[in-house]
Order: structure tokens, then C-alpha cells, then sequence
């Protein structure tokens, strides 16, 4: 049953893995909202910095008040709809997990994005292949930081899984198209799996594995 809230309206693009993180979470704990694009067609437009000063995806609106940041507004999500628990009660596991999101946030997410000017320019092939070592050796970090339950916070869904559960699909899209190779250990396939095993999770993930499949044609079809 959906649980009736203020209005909401969440600004997002569907290719984009912080997008997705907040959607996961709104749709987990069942709150009603309606999502729409950046106005003016795009996170960069004039139009939509007016309305989001930091001009960046996603953004939510809550009875008139903007937050930006995906962090931020999964936390606020915590807070107005605490049902079900995605945090910890334990102050020790619960900074735990945060700083495993903030692992994604500070390390993976980031040269994962790197790859995306990449795609398409097999002249950069050298490049993308330094960005890729990269990433496995954070992937390295992750498998000896965590140890899923099968999730990060035991048997329920965390934050902190809703922040990795499209990054982890998404990192291997990327570098398959370009015929390079994400190393994940037997653990993190092991986590991801029981994240798409999940029906809301699988699609969410399944939604934005199809927007990067589309934006990955665009980039490889002849002009």
C-alpha cells in the first residue's frame, strides 16, 4: 500500500545510478511521488538551476522545500517515513554503513563515471583500461570492508545497499562495451545477486540497466 505524504516531486534523469538510489528507496518504503525531468530538458539548463541552485540530479521537493544530494535525501526519507528501517539501530553499525556509502560516494561511483566520456572513442581504449584497473582495485577494498547477510545491514535492505545496487550492474554495462573486464569477487556477485533478487530492486536496476543500454548505443552508432 502506498503511504499518502506532502507532495513530492523527485527531478531525475534515468541513466543516472544516484537518480536510481533515491527512487529505490521511495519505492521500498512505498511513498507516493511523482518524477519528473529537469525543466528545460536537462540538469544543465538555466531553467532548472533557477529552481536547484546546485544545478545537479536528482533533487526532491517536498511541500515547496528543494533538497539536493542523494545522501541527504535518502537520510531525510529515513527520517519522515521511518518504515521499514533502513538504518541500523546500532550507532556502530549504523556509522559502519555509512561510511560504506560513503565509499561508493568518494571512490567507486566516481571512476566509474570517469568511463562515460570514454565510451565511444576507441582512440581513448588505453585510458579506459587505466580507468578500469582502477576501479577493480576499489572493488578489492569493498570485498575486504563488507560482508553481506546476505545485505550490508544483515537481513534487511540498508541505505547503504540502495546506493551500490545499480552502480554494481551498471560498472560491468560499461566496461563490456568496451571490451574490458570489472573483477568482482565471488562475495560481491554473491550481494548483488540477492539485491536483484529482490522484486523492487530488480526494477529499479533493470529500468536504469536499460537507459545505459541506450545511451551506450547512441555513442557507439555512426553519426
Amino acid at each position: 500500500m502506498r503511504i499518502l505524504s506532502p507532495p513530492i516531486t523527485l527531478y531525475a534523469v534515468p541513466e543516472s545510478t544516484y537518480c536510481a538510489r533515491v527512487r529505490l528507496v521511495l519505492e521500498l518504503k512505498s511513498v507516493d511521488y511523482t518524477e519528473e525531468r529537469p525543466p528545460g530538458g536537462t540538469y544543465q539548463s538555466e531553467d532548472y538551476r533557477r529552481l536547484v541552485a546546485a544545478g545537479s540530479v536528482p533533487a526532491i521537493e517536498i511541500n515547496g522545500t528543494i533538497l539536493h544530494d542523494s545522501d541527504a535525501i535518502v537520510e531525510l526519507l529515513e527520517d519522515l517515513f521511518p518504515e521499514p528501517a533502513m538504518r541500523c539501530a546500532d550507532p556502530f553499525e549504523r556509522a559502519f554503513l555509512k561510511s560504506v556509502t560513503r565509499f561508493h560516494d568518494t571512490r567507486l561511483e566516481p571512476v566509474l563515471r570517469s568511463l562515460f566520456p570514454l565510451v565511444g572513442n576507441p582512440e581513448k581504449k588505453h585510458r579506459a583500461a587505466l580507468v578500469v584497473d582502477a576501479m577493480n582495485g576499489h572493488l578489492e577494498r569493498l570485498d575486504r570492508l563488507i560482508n553481506p547477510q546476505p545485505y550490508l545491514g544483515g537481513e534487511a535492505l540498508s541505505l547503504a545497499d540502495c546506493a551500490y545496487a545499480t552502480t554494481l550492474f551498471m560498472m560491468e554495462d560499461l566496461t563490456s562495451c568496451m571490451n574490458l573486464e570489472v573483477k568482482c569477487s565471488e562475495k560481491i556477485h554473491h550481494w548483488r545477486n540477492a539485491l536483484h533478487h529482490t522484486d523492487t530492486v530488480r526494477e529499479i536496476v533493470d529500468q536504469n540497466r536499460s537507459a545505459i543500454a541506450k545511451w551506450i548505443t547512441s555513442k557507439l552508432s555512426p553519426a
